[in-house]
Formats: structure tokens, sequence, C-alpha cells
């Protein structure tokens, strides 16, 4: 069976940060539709708690509301509100997902280059993950625009500068990104498909098409002249100037790519 719906990621990626005087934006990632195993329940959304008290109706997703033994999450038949749907497997964060089933309640599968991961909904920083997470990734509907009344999601609290410390699924790498949210742009973290192993000074595309899916988890694909070719280099913390050996230093963005406090780099 298929899923109508695997719920669409919001702009995510509106620029990969890159060490050159050229920041060019990456095409936004849009979810495509995930297929769901036959394990999973059809999408047909199950029916809510009878006179459940919610505050929104017929559930509440930030509040889990209405939806007794599944979960409340985006109505899988049209995307347009919400609605119960089963929990075939309980994924958070460091799960990937290939229909909504496979989320606990409280998590919506958001789908990038065609891998899902479960996402946490939220309304407040403090619902994420510390010190890194935020609430500021939204959900929206392929054109840019929110979905009405769907809460906000967490972006990851993975460590881009080494991603086995945890917050990704595995395999994955922890990327930095730009997002809009409430019309302020947002640094975050967030785990993004990692497909091959390209290391310090590996090619990863010509100038002006940088592709961090060809670097190794730990690893982002820059450059350091303008308009030069792009090569994968390893990320760094230039607010301790750590994370490079030998005769590497850790350098910074031209506009600084800072996060919780920590200012990000790459070395070189």
């Amino acid at each position: 069976m298929t899923i109508r719906i695997a719920i669409l990621l919001g702009l995510l990626v509106a620029a990969c940060a890159k060490a050159s005087g050229e920041q060019p934006d990456a095409p936004p990632v849009v979810a495509s539709d995930a297929a769901a195993d036959a394990s999973d329940p059809v999408d047909a959304p199950l029916a809510p708690d009878a006179s459940n008290g919610c505050a929104t109706q017929p559930c509440d997703i930030l509040a889990q509301c209405g939806c007794a033994g599944a979960a409340c999450d985006i109505d899988g038949s049209d995307g347009m509100g919400a609605a119960c749907r089963a929990i075939t497997t309980a994924g958070h964060e460091t799960s990937t997902c290939t229909s909504p089933g496979r989320c606990d309640a409280g998590f919506v599968c958001l789908t990038a280059d065609n891998i899902g991961t479960c996402r946490k909904y939220c309304d407040a920083d403090a619902d994420c993950g510390t010190p890194r997470g935020k609430c500021v990734v939204d959900i929206n509907d392929g054109t840019g625009n929110p979905l009405t009344g769907i809460p906000t999601t967490c972006s990851s609290n993975c460590d881009p500068t080494n991603v086995a410390a945890g917050g990704c699924p595995p395999t994955m790498n922890c990327g930095v990104f730009t997002t809009t949210h409430l019309g302020v742009a947002q640094n975050i973290a967030q785990c993004a498909p990692a497909t091959a192993t390209g290391t310090q000074g590996v090619s990863c595309g010509p100038a002006g098409a940088p592709d961090d899916k060809l670097c190794a988890p730990d690893f982002m694909c820059t450059t350091v002249t303008a308009g030069g070719a792009n090569n994968c280099r390893r990320v760094c913390n230039k607010t301790l100037n750590t994370g490079c050996t030998g005769l590497l230093t850790c350098i910074g963005f031209t506009t600084p790519l800072t996060l919780a406090g920590t200012e990000y780099g790459v070395c070189n």
C-alpha cells in the first residue's frame, strides 16, 4: 500500500554556507510521497476518541490528545488538518521512516532526497534537544506556505563536527543550513543524507554547484576562492579552534556561521 502523503518538508535547505564570498542558494528540498511497508496500515485516518475534550478537533497534535493508542498527526488522506493514525514503529529523531506510521506520537515523517526521518513537533525551543535544537522548521505545502494549523518541528541537536555523537539516524550526516521561520533567517543543524565517502580535498562539484552529499559525515562541500571549484573539508569548531589536524587550520565563513554560541568553519 502507499500512503498518499508523506508530509512536505519545509524550505529547510535555503542555503548551504560556503567558505568564500559566494553563497549561492541551493534548491529547496521538498518531500516526495513515501512508499509504505506492506505491514503498514492503509492510509484511511483512524476514528478519534469520542467526546475527547481536546483543545482542537478532531485531535490535538501538540498535546497528543484524542487518539488513545495512536498518534495525532497530519491527515494523510488529504494533507489538511489533523487526524489519528496508527503507530507501526515508535520512531524518534534517530529513526528513518517510510511512512507516517513509522514515527511515534508527537513525531512526523519528513522526507528529503527520498530519505524519511522522524521529526519532533514543538511550540518552543525547550521542546527540542539542547543546545542546538530549535523549534523553527515549518512544514509547508510545497510552495513555501506553512500548512494551516500544523505545528512547527524541531531542528536537530546533532553536532556538525561529530555526527557519531548522536542525533541523526545511522548513515546520515549532520549539516548546518539556514531556514526562515516567522520571517527570520535561522542557522540550524539538520540531518542530511550522506551517500559518499569524500574526505579532505576530494572534489564535490564545480564552481557554483556544491554537493554536500558527495562528502563523508563531518565534512562539508566548500570553496575558499570566489568562483572556485568545490572540495570536501572537515567541519571544525572555530570558536575553540578545534577539529583540524596536521597543518590544517579552522577557517570561518565570509558570513560567520554560528549556532548555539559556537562558530563553525572548515579545515583548510
